[in-house]
């Protein structure tokens, strides 16, 4: 039988879940996106967006 997983990662990925299921992700921590560790990208928010442009009014 050839086993895919050790013992070893087996018992780190349940404690992670459980770390998670207990705490929440990093998101549900800050309430907000949060970039993956190292990430250098730019973050696009709704501030980025270019505003509507304004109908003239009818006179």
């Amino acid at each position: 039988m050839n086993r895919i997983f050790d013992t070893e990662t087996v018992l780190k990925a349940g404690r992670a879940a459980a770390e998670i299921a207990k705490h929440g992700t990093r998101e549900e921590k800050s309430g907000k996106f949060l970039p993956p560790p190292g990430w250098k990208g730019h973050l696009v928010t709704a501030a980025d967006a270019p505003p509507k442009p304004r109908k003239p009014k009818a006179a």
